[in-house]
């Protein structure tokens, strides 16, 4: 149907610069590239390169979907409007942050190992990460961030007892 084409050309171009960034700590020169069949390329020291193809799919939106579905389900309950929205925040920024550090850590592997490391983790520890992440945030919503509501009592409410 091609809604994945703005993906591609908006998104992966931007999150490709924050890959880029986060694996400068591990010491990798990333450059982002204009070309369609991959958007950065790995520099080793001696110059020569490592193409890298980030593309709609790997950027994670399948755990945003899993949390939406689980916040719908989640704050069911009597809980405060502002402890929901803090959820919601931690929410999306975790499942934003952990997609960033799954695709750095795939593509330090792509550079200090080789491309089969690089795809093994890709293709079968990238669902683990999403789910160690729902795991960990919904226990810690449920722990340190969702209050539940008082309810009101009202005077017209007490009964007393004769």
């Amino acid at each position: 149907m091609g809604w994945y084409v703005w993906i591609q050309n908006s998104i992966v171009p931007y999150q490709a610069r924050l890959v880029a960034v986060i694996i400068k700590i591990a010491g990798i020169t990333g450059e982002i590239t204009e070309r369609s069949d991959y958007s950065m390329v790995l520099v080793r020291p001696g110059g020569s390169t490592i193409p890298v193809a980030l593309e709609w799919n790997c950027l994670g939106w399948q755990s945003m979907i899993i949390l939406l579905i689980t916040l719908v389900t989640g704050l069911r309950g009597r809980y405060t409007l502002t402890s929901k929205l803090e959820t919601l925040v931690i929410g999306v920024l975790g499942t934003f942050l952990s997609n960033l550090l799954r695709m750095a850590l795939i593509v330090t592997l792509a550079y200090y190992i080789n491309n089969i490391a690089a795809m093994i983790i890709h293709d079968y520890f990238a669902a683990f990460v999403a789910l160690i992440w729902m795991v960990f945030f919904w226990w810690f919503v449920y722990s340190y961030v969702l209050e539940e509501q008082i309810p009101i009592v009202r005077d017209e409410d007490i009964q007393v007892g004769t």
